[in-house]
């Protein structure tokens, strides 16, 4: 009974949390190094919190605190921590970015408005070339690599700045790894797990839709017209005159509407009239 006070203790303390270092962990929640770390193990084995990359000294381990809807990243059943340190350094020179002054690009002048460490800075600005954020123009075989310029990319500094900003890690850490390209597609959660559920389940009745997404049945009449013009509720019956009315839907249609959002329709059409027609639509 102990032992679960203590785990509520720090979970009500990471709750609050984005990132946290065990140093604070101690001084908030007042417990033994032991006892913490071992709660904070077992929280990682949960799914709950991913430690730092960057392994540093007892008292500046940093951890990542995950969402629900947020899972570990994996490849090939391993666990991939993520790269916290990077992270922040990129945070930080995308910050210098945002209002720099184009004459003002130069790997040195860059440096110091950053106040990075140069070994850092090296690897951020290394990983924004690699993601073509920063494109390095020519330069002369002997000039000094300090005087290096760069041009923005804005549209993919807007990409990277918006998964950041949204503390998306897990997609981060992919794009970072190389894993999936660096583009930022907007998507309506709430559909999307309206469709998740449809995709699954081809007949159900509105209850039954709106528990399984997750959401208030009346968070789900919000979207049941433009599931109708989207052609994925197909009929409907009672079974008796008592009965709520069960609705069939198209798990193909659902599957096709999801695919349009995961490639960006949103961002061009939130209502998705493109998608209205099944005959639009490849079948």
């Amino acid at each position: 009974m102990q032992n679960n006070s203590l785990e509520d203790r720090v979970r009500r303390y990471i709750r609050m949390k984005k990132f946290f270092v065990v140093s604070d962990a101690l001084l908030v929640t007042s417990l033994p190094p032991n006892t913490l770390l071992k709660i904070l193990e077992k929280f990682e084995n949960d799914g709950l919190i991913i430690q730092d990359k960057d392994e540093k000294s007892l008292m500046n381990r940093s951890y990542v605190v995950l969402s629900r809807k947020e899972k570990r990243v994996t490849l090939n059943n391993e666990v991939k921590k993520i790269d916290i340190e990077l992270i922040k350094s990129l945070t930080k020179v995308l910050t210098v970015l945002k209002d720099i002054e184009l004459e003002s690009l130069v790997y040195h002048k860059l440096l110091s408005r950053t106040k990075l460490t140069k070994g850092v800075f090296a690897k951020a600005i290394k990983t924004l070339v690699g993601l073509n954020v920063l494109i390095e123009q020519k330069r002369d075989e002997f000039e000094n690599k300090d005087n290096r310029t760069f041009e923005i990319n804005r549209d993919l500094f807007n990409d990277l700045h918006t998964f950041i900003k949204q503390k998306k890690y897990k997609e981060l850490q992919e794009i970072l790894e190389g894993k999936k390209p660096l583009r930022y597609v907007a998507v309506p959660k709430i559909l999307i797990q309206v469709l998740d559920v449809i995709i699954k389940n081809e007949a159900l009745k509105r209850d039954e839709l709106a528990l399984q997404a997750g959401i208030a049945r009346g968070t789900l009449t919000t979207w049941w017209q433009i599931l109708k013009k989207l052609g994925i509720i197909r009929d409907s019956y009672k079974e008796s005159e008592n009965e709520r009315v069960t609705y069939i839907f198209s798990s193909k249609r659902a599957k096709i509407v999801k695919e349009h959002i995961n490639n960006g329709a949103w961002e061009k059409d939130k209502e998705l009239k493109h998608l209205w027609t099944i005959e639009h639509t490849k079948s």
